[in-house]
């Protein structure tokens, strides 16, 4: 009855589909007006660019293992005219019933509807607005906050500092959160002329039972400084559930008449060993990073894309818009193993960054033939990580050189756990994320702007070659300066790692064993796939 009543309330005081609204009316962060339980979302993006977004789904020609679907982050011009549509963190309901099968809560089929109706969580992007322009002048940025001096969760409202500067600088921007297009009303948009700096690209890579849009709050900072970030959805049955469309029987390609179809989590039995199963997966999962930079590439030739999803976004826009030859890669958790491994075999990404990385999926001879770009591993604190793991991280890890610089390296953020590098405790309720298992000793809104502060220090570094921040970069190199909140290192006991090597029989078999310089063979680690995101 209650769920009932709640149910009635909401559809009475928030009857759109979306948080509508022009530019004149929009109040700050309308974002997180969405639902029954104001004031929940994701933070502001700290860059000077508006943020725009859209889901694409494209099959490429003579491609069995079926189509790529990912979602644009992009800086966006946001024109006055039509409404806007807030895109939503949950691009569809389907994804809250797989979120609940994920976790394996009882009742999941009755709980997803009452979820979807007490909630509808907005992110700072406009769905289909149109991809920046530079025929205004670039404004100078707002004045934000400092990540170190944000207060507790009731100052939502504060940015985010922008010591990093953007990514690109000529090209139209206002401030993030003002109004564009829906998917419906986006204008067609002339390709811009060669001479507009084109946007560097990354490529994100969602963890176990998360998707593609679960990463919003970092994939639209990037954004805001003037990155394309494409989220890939990936397809090997390690998302909560993931989003496909095919052909109606009898139909052809250029009729484009499709149905919906829903590739759910694989539970793996325990009687399956691990790390044959997650060792494909990520094998699969690095093929999605390279195909997703090889469709940038596409949109940047200006090559025809055919989009599965439903809308009339113009891609066109994108023509000559993006440097594709400067690229990164990122992840977090399996994720953070999708980097790893997407490094090791595309040397086309310049540099990666593993979030909260779980290594338990890469083979050994990864570790043998090395990374040759540099990589950097954020981790939370020991709530998830452990030493096995950290210990296979640092076969990667290189020594600094004469100015204090090491191109990977591991830092951790203090007090967090593995859940402040996703948008799961902006989104939850409050009475959930003060929950012992969402719970973190740093406030959630400072271990988002800390991670972010490192990973645009990071990218300016190496892939966009800022020779500003080529060294004495407290947030990367330690020194005077850097944040309270930033650990050089990790604070896992390494001392409790096994050090008996394990035989070539065991890791033919995968049986149970202990860690050792073969570690990534290893059975499932405590807190690793069951708090996995």
């Amino acid at each position: 009855l209650c769920a009932v009543r709640v149910l009635g309330y909401r559809l009475k005081s928030d009857s759109s589909v979306g948080v509508m609204a022009t530019a004149a009316q929009r109040a700050p962060e309308g974002w997180k007006r969405g639902g029954l339980l104001k004031g929940v979302g994701l933070p502001a993006p700290s860059g000077r660019y508006a943020v725009g977004c859209v889901d694409l789904m494209h099959q490429f020609p003579g491609d069995e293992k079926g189509s790529l679907l990912v979602r644009l982050y992009y800086p966006t011009a946001t024109p006055d005219q039509p409404p806007c549509q807030y895109a939503s963190w949950r691009p569809h309901e389907r994804y809250t019933r797989g979120s609940l099968d994920f976790y394996k809560i009882p009742g999941a089929g009755l709980l997803a509807p009452i979820t979807n109706a007490l909630t509808s969580p907005k992110i700072p992007a406009v769905y289909g607005a149109p991809l920046s322009s530079s025929e205004v002048p670039v404004p100078d940025p707002m004045p934000q906050a400092s990540a170190d001096t944000a207060q507790s969760e009731q100052d939502h409202s504060e940015g985010v500092g922008n010591e990093t500067g953007d990514a690109e600088t000529n090209t139209e921007t206002t401030p993030a959160g003002s109004e564009g297009v829906d998917n419906q009303s986006a204008s067609q948009v002339t390709p811009a002329p060669p001479s507009i700096s084109p946007f560097p690209v990354i490529i994100s890579s969602h963890g176990l039972g998360a998707y593609r849009a679960v990463y919003s709050g970092i994939c639209c900072d990037l954004a805001s400084h003037g990155y394309v970030v494409a989220a890939v959805e990936h397809r090997d049955r390690s998302a909560s559930v993931s989003h496909q469309r095919v052909l109606r029987p009898g139909t052809s390609e250029e009729e484009g008449q499709y149905q919906d179809e829903w590739l759910e989590y694989y539970h793996r039995p325990e009687t399956e060993p691990e790390f044959p199963l997650r060792n494909r997966q990520v094998i699969q999962r690095a093929d999605d990073a390279r195909k997703s930079l090889d469709l940038l590439q596409l949109l940047n030739d200006g090559a025809e894309v055919r989009n599965m999803m439903e809308g009339n976004f113009d891609f066109k826009q994108f023509q000559g818009r993006m440097d594709v030859t400067t690229a990164a890669v990122m992840g977090h958790s399996f994720g953070g193993a999708t980097t790893v491994q997407a490094l090791s075999e595309d040397t086309r990404f310049r540099c990666g960054i593993a979030l909260d990385c779980w290594m338990v999926p890469l083979h050994r001879d990864l570790y043998t033939a090395g990374i040759q770009q540099p990589l950097l591993f954020i981790n939370s604190s020991n709530v998830f990580q452990w030493a096995e793991n950290i210990l296979n991280m640092m076969k990667l890890v290189k020594p600094a050189d004469d100015d204090g610089v090491s191109s990977c390296r591991i830092l951790t953020l203090r007090g967090a756990n593995h859940f402040n590098q996703t948008d799961v405790l902006f989104v939850l309720p409050k009475f959930i994320v003060r929950n012992e298992k969402f719970r973190s000793v740093i406030d959630p809104e400072v271990a988002h702007a800390v991670n972010l502060e490192i990973c645009h220090a990071f990218l300016k570094r190496y892939l966009l070659l800022d020779p500003t921040y080529a060294k004495d970069v407290p947030n990367l190199d330690g020194g005077e300066g850097h944040s309270e909140h930033i650990l050089f290192g990790t604070d896992v006991d390494l001392s409790k790692a096994t050090e008996q090597p394990a035989t070539e029989e065991q890791l033919a078999t995968d049986e149970e064993q202990p860690a050792t310089e073969a570690v990534n063979e290893q059975q499932e680690q405590p807190g690793a796939e069951k708090s996995d995101l």
